[in-house]
């Protein structure tokens, strides 16, 4: 892995969390401190059956993990970078202090043989998404940190059923 290499793979995750945060902006009411840390996920790591296991795992997991600063998970990365296929931001905690972005990377040589052939060597796909919470009205901004409010959240979703 070459320096340039590291240098665009810095890049892109900084484009990636300038975007991540854009969306925050529009679309939740917290404020969001631009002193951020990240975590990495593995996808293929992670064994589920549906979206919302795989949301409960990936909480419990993450919330186990050490926030690293931008240097270290581009030299974590930067060992397979030529394997990364999607590279997915998302905020998993806002704090006064600090943002927690987690880097959910796949990579490509985890991908059916058939369609590895395909994409082998394709660059890779940077993506910044926010998961809104089950039942929510789009024109509404909601915390971003919904996830992490496992009480709140509980109440809201059944005072939505007897709306």
């Amino acid at each position: 892995m070459t320096k340039m290499d590291n240098e665009i793979l810095e890049e892109n995750i900084k484009i990636t969390t300038d975007h991540l945060l854009e969306l925050v902006k529009k679309n939740c009411w917290n404020i969001i401190t631009n002193r951020y840390q990240y975590i990495l996920t593995d996808v293929n790591s992670l064994e589920y059956s549906n979206l919302h296991k795989l949301r409960i795992i990936k909480q419990k997991t993450n919330s186990k993990k050490t926030p690293q600063n931008l240097n270290s998970v581009v030299e974590t990365l930067a060992v397979f970078n030529d394997d990364l296929y999607d590279v997915v931001l998302y905020v998993f905690k806002a704090k006064s202090n600090k943002t927690i972005i987690e880097i959910e990377y796949l990579k490509k040589s985890d991908l059916d043989l058939e369609y590895y052939q395909k994409i082998k060597d394709n660059s890779p796909m940077f993506h910044a998404k926010i998961i809104m919470p089950p039942h929510q009205n789009q024109l509404v901004k909601f915390d971003v940190n919904w996830q992490n409010n496992n009480v709140l959240n509980s109440v809201k979703k059944i005072l939505s059923r007897f709306k």
